[in-house]
């Protein structure tokens, strides 16, 4: 009995240690100055999707969902965001998917945020920011380095 007491005691103690091994080791953006504190792990994080067309003229339609939430259909004018905040999940499979519309173009199944792309980026302060412009969509884990991700596509 003692013998198995201590077999169960160690080889939880081990999983914990190899759990909370796994979170420290997460490798942060090589963008990050070094004097930054570092985010090892973030439960909750917000994705913030904007409108950066020049006009409202044609708005931008949005629906986005994941495998446990369907947020629904949006549409976003000029200036406007749509943002949703969640916690992710412990086994890292959380995923989010939006289809976009403006005029006739469109984007299908486009990842908004997955837990080892998007995640790995934004836990730093935990938002993930999305603009849709003319050009296409952009991606920018601090709001001030924007790079196009995902350009439109025609009929």
């Amino acid at each position: 009995m003692y013998i198995c007491y201590n077999l169960l005691t160690i080889t939880i103690a081990l999983l914990c240690m190899v759990l909370l091994a796994s979170f420290i080791s997460a490798a942060t953006p090589p963008s990050l100055p070094e004097s930054e504190d570092r985010v090892y792990f973030r439960w909750k994080y917000k994705v913030h999707i904007m409108n950066g067309m020049p006009d409202n003229v044609n708005p931008v339609s949005i629906a986005c969902h994941s495998n446990n939430d369907d947020l629904g259909h949006h549409t976003i004018t000029q200036g406007q965001e749509f943002r949703f905040e969640f916690r992710t999940s412990l086994f890292r499979k959380t995923h989010f998917v939006c289809n976009f519309w403006w005029r006739d173009q469109h984007m299908t199944d486009v990842t908004v945020f997955n837990d080892s792309v998007e995640g790995h980026y934004c836990r730093q302060k935990g938002n993930c920011f999305w603009q849709a412009t003319p050009k296409g969509l952009y991606f920018s884990s601090d709001y001030f380095e924007w790079i196009v991700l995902y350009p439109w596509s025609g009929p």
